[in-house]
């Protein structure tokens, strides 16, 4: 998309103006965003079909940048919203950003996969998702396009996890959830059934014994399982060869600010 219809979807935002404020322009065209003295930028992953070996959808990561240029970690980010309030405003700000990054691009035809942070479900108390939904009305964006991900201590407490996850798709999104083991995602989905559960195979003991099951449960609930951080030819056998469906992971490429260069790496066979 070129830079006047970035300016263009921006300036959509008027209505907002502690949203838009906090937004601008860089040299290359792409979309960044303000929180206190840092610079906050996109980076995008493929989530990888096995079968097909083609891209399923992508999911969003912050780059936080100091005013001298040193790249700091997200969990650095969030540690300096010292309060809720100012928690929940950089969260929607990393969305934001991340949304018009992606939705900019000519090939942004998949879902958009975006976190939430894990302080956020504690300081909102309803209609998660309602503020963000908005955002995207006003950029013309459907919410079903993008997946709200809620992270793995969200489902320490199954009950406020499915709350969250009905809000969600009471808003429109696709609504998921991060397991901690294949007990914990059994459960998820049996209670739930989110859109997209994603398990990382470190967490999973026998993937032959456990994995069948667990993808059984999956399919009859209507869920996808995006197993995470894959990042060996070993891993990825044993999963195809328990019948998973999508993987995700610094195999098949680093975190790139275009989709072009984020599918660059792809599956390294």
């Amino acid at each position: 998309m070129a830079y006047s219809e970035v300016r263009k979807l921006i300036a959509k935002l008027s209505n907002q103006p502690d949203m838009h404020a906090a937004l601008g322009l860089a040299d290359d065209g792409t979309v960044r965003g303000r929180f206190l003295e840092l610079d906050l930028s996109s980076a995008f992953q493929p989530i990888f079909a096995i079968r097909t070996r083609q891209p399923a959808g992508y999911d969003a990561y912050a780059r936080p940048r100091t005013a001298n240029g040193e790249v700091i970690s997200p969990w650095g980010l969030f540690a300096q919203a010292a309060d809720d309030a100012t928690l929940v405003r950089l969260d929607r700000l990393c969305r934001l950003v991340h949304t018009l990054n992606y939705f900019s691009q000519a090939q942004a035809d998949l879902p958009l996969y975006l976190r939430v942070h894990g302080r956020l479900l504690a300081a909102i108390t309803q209609d998660h998702g309602q503020a963000f939904r908005r955002m995207l009305e006003a950029l013309g964006v459907p919410p079903s396009r993008i997946v709200l991900q809620l992270p793995s201590e969200a489902a320490h407490d199954v009950l406020l996890a499915g709350v969250i996850l009905r809000n969600y798709r009471k808003a429109g999104f696709q609504a998921g959830i991060h397991a901690n083991d294949v007990r914990e995602a059994q459960s998820l989905l049996h209670l739930h059934a989110p859109d997209v559960l994603k398990l990382a195979p470190h967490a999973i003991a026998s993937p032959e014994t456990e994995l069948p099951p667990l993808l059984k449960t999956a399919a009859e609930r209507g869920s996808r399982v995006i197993f995470t951080c894959v990042e060996d030819d070993a891993t990825l056998d044993r999963l195809t060869q328990v019948g998973a469906d999508y993987v995700q992971g610094y195999l098949f490429g680093m975190p790139a600010p275009t989709l072009d260069a984020a599918q660059s790496g792809g599956p390294h066979r």
